[in-house]
């Protein structure tokens, strides 16, 4: 038993699958039973009163099917689509009065309605689709419902007359055969120009969405002819019994409308077909049918004025034209609107075409005053001194922003004056003014003046123009002022909100100007700095060992070149040792400053001073002599003797000092002995009793000695005092 049950419940969770999978299938099925329980009433009762009954009644119930799956589709639907399938569903709605109506006289044995009358009924479905013919293409929102349903009340009203004309009127007067014979040439006919018509109107549709929609028409309306030219057939041939089996026949329709509207599926709303465009044939076949539908309403009222009066066809023109010019009073508003939201529409993009042009050129400007600002700060980081820095920011700033003038001003040591060092445009060179006169260096801060009378305005600019000074401010030190001026002065403009923009886009990138130059300037000191303190001895100020050799070699190299003499002094400081024990060595320390200093004093621009080490200095005088450079240690010699004996707490002979002389080429000629000269002059002095300046001798004069590295070792290692 439990294999049974649960046998039943898997076959029944297939059919609910194939029923979600396939419903159309299902669809298909149901209507297959309907014909065949129509088949076997046929067969059970015989197709007397009750079988016919019994068919026409589930024709019904198949027409009702068809008429909830067309519903189905209209509910789906939306806009033109939606008219589609209600009209659809009139179609059907016609179809099923007359059955219904056939059925309760099958089945309560009536005549409600004559054989003639009944095959006009059926007539009837073709207004609707005649409407539908007519329905517009296009899926526009400006569309409104007002204007679809006043022409499809001309077309309706044209329709009603045509169906007058031809189907109603003439079979009052008939006999009844005749008038089954005009019926029934009528629905042939019908049938075979709905079907002409439908594929007439699918040549000139340009809409996928519509194309679509015809076909399933028209593959219904084919369907529909075929049955109505086998059943008109049978009855006028008077097969009675073929007749009643053919009930089967006329369920055929109620299918393919069911099927074609259950298959239907809605398109997304996000997807919008594209029309195609039209050509010249379109537009003519268009204007052919409606010369011919007008044709054929003169022909039709005039038809009417002759049978049946002038009222009812002047009622109906009169209706006619008043729904007419109701539509184009409709039309001509709505392409008023639509014109007036195209040239808004037209503005809009013209504004945002020129809006997408000023930002387009904004960052072409903005992108050029990166590069160049980028291009400005790698200059100055390759700067080695003040100098250029200042000769390369004016033809740059110049270029950076146009129309104005501008200046650098420097704070001195004191920070109690600026001078300018660097200018371009009508800015005062070499001006000099007080942090006071500065709103920026009294703030601390960027100080922008608009030009208006209330802003405050720097007494170092001249002018009353805008105006930026931007702080030079590097590792949290001032060290300057930037200073940008506009050339023209202040004048009202057309749009204020424009030229504050550009007042403010010229601040931030003086600010950014600012930042690289203050930054390169303290870069350079902090380099130059490091230099000084590479090359220079602190206590003294004087240049190092190091830096000595490097600059003898070279100078050596560039006389013995330009066959021009050089001089070399050695100074040592006599008794220096018993001088820091009698007096300390801050007094040392004050003594060799001192001799620093005095011998600062004693050089050229072109000489250099060093301390070669503890109390020994060197002074390399190019372009001097051995004579010259003779004199010039007497100098200093004297100079150093005066300032001992004015030193009080000092012994009566005071700080002495004895000097070493040699020279190139008058001592010697190889580079690398001249040093070893000089020093063999001061120990020379040093035995002579200190406080001496002595000459080396000619090397041509000495006796021949091994210069070696060794020999020079060991004269250097030589102990003096």
């Amino acid at each position: 038993m439990d294999t049974a049950i649960n046998f039943d419940l898997h076959r029944g969770s297939r059919l609910r699958q194939f029923a979600r999978a396939k419903p159309h299938y299902l669809l298909g099925l149901v209507f297959a039973l309907l014909l065949a329980a129509e088949a076997l009433g046929f067969l059970v009762f015989g197709p007397g009163r009750v079988g016919l009954g019994l068919a026409l009644s589930i024709l019904d119930l198949g027409s009702l099917l068809a008429l909830a799956c067309v519903w189905g589709a209209f509910r789906r639907a939306q806009g033109i689509t939606a008219l589609f399938w209600f009209l659809f569903s009139a179609v059907l709605l016609v179809l099923l009065i007359p059955t219904a109506l056939q059925t309760y006289d099958t089945l309560c044995a009536q005549t409600t309605l004559s054989d003639s009358t009944w095959r006009l009924l059926y007539c009837l479905y073709g207004a609707p689709i005649l409407m539908m013919l007519f329905l517009p293409e296009t899926q526009r929102q400006t569309r409104v419902r007002s204007e679809i349903f006043l022409d499809l009340f001309q077309i309706a009203i044209v329709v009603t007359l045509v169906y007058s004309t031809f189907f109603f009127l003439p079979a009052r007067g008939m006999l009844p055969a005749d008038a089954l014979l005009h019926d029934i040439t009528i629905s042939d006919a019908q049938s075979l120009l709905l079907l002409i018509a439908v594929l007439l109107r699918l040549q000139f549709a340009r809409v996928p969405r519509t194309r679509s929609l015809l076909l399933r028409l028209a593959l219904f309306l084919l369907v529909c002819a075929i049955a109505t030219f086998i059943g008109d057939w049978i009855d006028l041939h008077r097969y009675f019994t073929a007749a009643a089996w053919f009930t089967l026949g006329w369920t055929v329709p109620q299918v393919a409308a069911a099927l074609i509207a259950f298959t239907w599926v809605a398109p997304s709303a996000e997807v919008r077909s594209t029309p195609e465009p039209a050509t010249f044939l379109s537009f003519l076949g268009t204007n052919l049918a409606l010369v011919a539908m007008l044709s054929c309403n003169a022909w039709i009222t005039d038809h009417w004025k002759q049978a049946y009066g002038e009222f009812l066809i002047d009622l109906a023109i009169t209706a006619s034209l008043f729904a007419f010019t109701l539509r184009l009073a409709l039309t001509q508003f709505h392409q008023q609107q639509e014109i007036a939201g195209r040239r808004a529409a037209q503005r809009q993009l013209a504004d945002s075409h020129q809006e997408i042009g000023r930002l387009l050129a904004d960052a072409r400007r903005q992108t050029a005053e990166i590069t160049q600002i980028s291009e400005l700060g790698s200059l100055l980081h390759a700067c080695t001194s003040r100098e250029e820095v200042f000769r390369l920011i004016p033809e740059r700033l110049r270029r950076l922003f146009p129309g104005a003038s501008g200046c650098i001003s420097l704070l001195s040591d004191s920070k109690v004056r600026i001078q300018s060092v660097a200018k371009w445009g009508i800015c005062t060179a070499d001006q000099i003014f007080s942090p006071e006169e500065c709103w920026a260096l009294r703030r601390g801060t960027i100080h922008a003046n608009s030009g208006g009378p209330s802003d405050s305005h720097c007494s170092h600019l001249l002018g009353e123009g805008p105006s930026v000074c931007i702080p030079l401010i590097a590792n949290g030190n001032t060290i300057g002022t930037l200073s940008i001026q506009d050339d023209d002065p202040p004048h009202p403009i057309p749009d204020p909100e424009v030229d504050a923009q550009s007042f403010a886009r010229r601040r931030h990138l003086a600010a950014a100007v600012a930042e690289h130059i203050a930054l390169s300037l303290a870069n350079l000191g902090l380099r130059q700095s490091l230099r000084l303190q590479a090359v220079r001895d602190p206590l003294t100020g004087l240049y190092n060992r190091r830096y000595m050799q490097e600059f003898l070699e070279r100078e050596l190299h560039s006389a013995r070149r330009k066959h021009r003499p050089l001089s070399v002094l050695m100074l040592d400081l006599d008794h220096f040792k018993r001088f820091n024990d009698n007096f300390g060595h801050s007094a040392g320390d004050k003594a060799l400053a001192a001799v620093g200093d005095a011998l600062l004093r004693s050089v050229r621009a072109e000489d250099i001073a060093c301390r070669y080490g503890g109390d020994e200095f060197t002074l390399i005088l190019p372009e001097c002599s051995l004579r010259q450079a003779a004199t010039r240690a007497d100098e200093i010699l004297k100079r150093l003797t005066e300032w001992g004996a004015q030193r009080e707490g000092l012994p009566a002979d005071g700080l002495t000092i004895s000097i070493g002389i040699a020279a190139f080429d008058e001592t010697t000629d190889r580079v690398d002995l001249l040093l070893k000269f000089a020093d063999d002059a001061l120990y020379e002095a040093k035995r002579a009793g200190r406080n001496h300046v002595v000459t080396a001798r000619p090397a041509a004069a000495l006796p021949a000695l091994n210069f070696s590295d060794n020999a020079a070792l060991t004269l250097n290692s030589t102990g003096r005092n």
